[in-house]
């Protein structure tokens, strides 16, 4: 028998601006949903795809119904577009729709202004952040850092930004590290953001040998930006995701996430396929594990994309296990993979330290 005080809820499917990308979403924002609901402070059965109508969309049920937090949470999904409470009116369905809770810091625009060749999805890349906090000891209520180690323009940098979480980015190439400062530096300048930039020395003895950081601490308003413990950072280091504990502090990010498949300039410099770099990332992976699980808090998760057809999951789990992390395996974290194109089937991998 259903308890009269259990919700069913809707969630119509954020459609973005890629046809591709939302036809084959939908169990990806299934996985990503399973694991909110476990954040949830009621009990949460039923997680599916339906069609109502020929409009599809995802659909769970609530033993009563969600708290003010719960719905914070679920608003912070990177699919959810429109949420719905099903209610029954006489012998008639009838969708309620719900007030939208909004979190954003800076506007989420901000992901998809710049245009370039092989930009992740940023639907994707806001996908990814989730799940790593998701998995994480930590909550959207926490003053979250996040590390990109194969930054590249920046995507996964502007996305955190926008959760108000602090962002940092490592780039080796000194051309998208420039574009991607020049560009938060205009956007905020346009925005009007109260903010300030620095040129950090982040390692070497010397400036023949030395790295650097573009860093950036900006705040809503004057007395946010003037206070370190309120302002927002964001950092890009042109330099090598191989020396990330050179660069940052130990334990210093809650989250690390990026995206391997378009990091080819981060690519394998010891393994070479004729004269270019192999996009094989487990000579990379091998490299940087120790560095990144130095620079990561314990109980912080990192969540890595990568092209499937080059290195099996099996293998990927492995060297992260050699190297003392957690390998998330179960379901939901199998329902990731998917087609990208012909050449491309993306995973992420899910891995905590622990």
């Amino acid at each position: 028998m259903i308890s009269p005080l259990m919700k069913q809820y809707l969630i119509l499917q954020y459609p973005g601006h890629n046809r591709v990308y939302y036809n084959l979403a939908d169990r990806l924002a299934l996985s990503e949903l399973h694991l909110a609901v476990e954040r949830f402070s009621v009990v949460c059965t039923n997680l599916d795809i339906v069609l109502l109508k020929g409009v599809r969309y995802l659909s769970f049920t609530a033993e009563h119904a969600l708290s003010s937090d719960d719905f914070a949470i679920l608003h912070r999904l990177s699919f959810v577009f429109v949420l719905f409470e099903l209610k029954k009116v006489e012998d008639r369905e009838m969708l309620l729709p719900l007030d939208r809770v909004a979190y954003e810091y800076l506007d989420a625009k901000i992901s998809s202004l710049l245009k370039y060749p092989g930009k992740t999805n940023e639907l994707f890349t806001k996908m990814m952040i989730n799940v790593a906090l998701l998995s994480s000891n930590f909550s959207f209520s926490d003053p979250i850092t996040l590390l990109d180690p194969v930054a590249g323009r920046g995507t996964t940098l502007y996305a955190a930004s926008v959760y108000g979480f602090s962002s940092y980015g490592i780039e080796l190439d000194p051309k998208s590290a420039h574009e991607s400062a020049l560009f938060f530096k205009q956007y905020l300048q346009t925005e009007k953001i109260k903010h300030k930039q620095e040129k950090k020395q982040v390692a070497g003895s010397s400036r023949s040998d030395a790295t650097y950081m573009e860093h950036f601490q900006y705040a809503k308003n004057k007395i946010e930006a003037a206070q370190p413990s309120t302002a927002k950072k964001l950092g890009l280091v042109c330099g090598d995701t191989k020396e990330a504990a050179r660069y940052f502090k130990s334990e210093q990010f809650h989250l690390i996430v990026g995206d391997l498949p378009y990091g080819i300039f981060h690519g394998n410099g010891g393994k070479k396929t004729g004269k270019s770099k192999t996009r094989n990332p487990s000579a990379l992976i091998t490299d940087c594990l120790a560095g990144w699980k130095k620079v990561l808090k314990k109980g912080g998760c990192i969540v890595l994309a990568w092209n499937s057809f080059l290195v099996s999951r099996m293998e990927l789990a492995t060297l992260f296990e050699q190297n003392g992390y957690g390998v998330l395996h179960s379901a939901p974290y199998d329902g990731f993979e998917h087609m990208v194109d012909r050449s491309i089937k993306r995973d992420i991998i899910v891995a905590k330290k622990i």
